[in-house]
């Protein structure tokens, strides 16, 4: 094959080819979780959601296993990046990088119908997957210090004294069983109720400071 047949529109075949295919297969992963849950997802319905051929898969993935494993790895890192940029971008103060990270959790592109429904799944099967489980911690262990290190410099700031750690817990499992109640019926539990919700709760451990 000559030099020029194994270019693509001016740029080499490479692994950039190879990252826009397998992100593909992620967003056709998250599509297929949403419709059919976790374990019901399986290569065919995963080919279907991307419009590929069943045997494409094994070009990018050792097998459905460890495409779900790499779908749910994204969405987790997508999270993490989501909520540290909306933190950036809310200045020094910081109560006010906590309300940011509280909206970032409620709006695109964290808070869509797929990627809440895999985080669902992800929540709800760790206990059954060591690798879910593992997924699952190296988000949530860095991101609970990272809230409760914003929570004791809030604290601190208003004069508050609060048990960090606990207040961290409480705002993530409150998020979480939002994003849960919301993936169960959302017509009862609406991104805006949720995000209120965890709002209200920053501002009654963190009182306004005084003028």
């Amino acid at each position: 094959m000559q030099k020029s047949e194994k270019r693509a529109r001016g740029r080499p075949v490479g692994s950039s080819d190879q990252e826009v295919k397998r992100h593909e297969f992620v967003v056709a992963v998250m599509k297929a979780i949403a419709e059919h849950g976790y374990k019901d997802v399986t290569v065919t319905t995963i080919c279907e959601a991307a419009g590929f051929s069943r045997g494409l898969i094994g070009h990018y993935f050792s097998g459905k296993d460890a495409l779900l494993l790499h779908a749910v790895g994204e969405v987790a890192k997508d999270f993490e990046l989501a909520t540290r940029t909306a933190a950036e971008a809310a200045g020094t103060d910081p109560f006010d990088r906590l309300h940011a990270i509280v909206s970032a959790s409620f709006r695109a592109p964290v808070f869509t119908p797929e990627r809440v429904l895999v985080w669902v799944a992800l929540a709800s099967t760790s206990h059954w997957s060591p690798d879910l489980a593992e997924i699952y911690r190296k988000l949530n262990r860095p991101y609970r210090r990272g809230l409760a290190h914003l929570m004791q410099r809030a604290g601190d700031a208003r004069g508050v004294k609060i048990n960090p750690d606990r207040l961290a817990i409480t705002l993530m499992q409150l998020t979480e069983g939002l994003w849960s109640g919301w993936a169960a019926d959302p017509k009862t539990i609406s991104a805006a109720e949720g995000e209120a919700a965890c709002h209200e709760l920053l501002e009654a451990f963190f009182p306004p400071r005084k003028s």
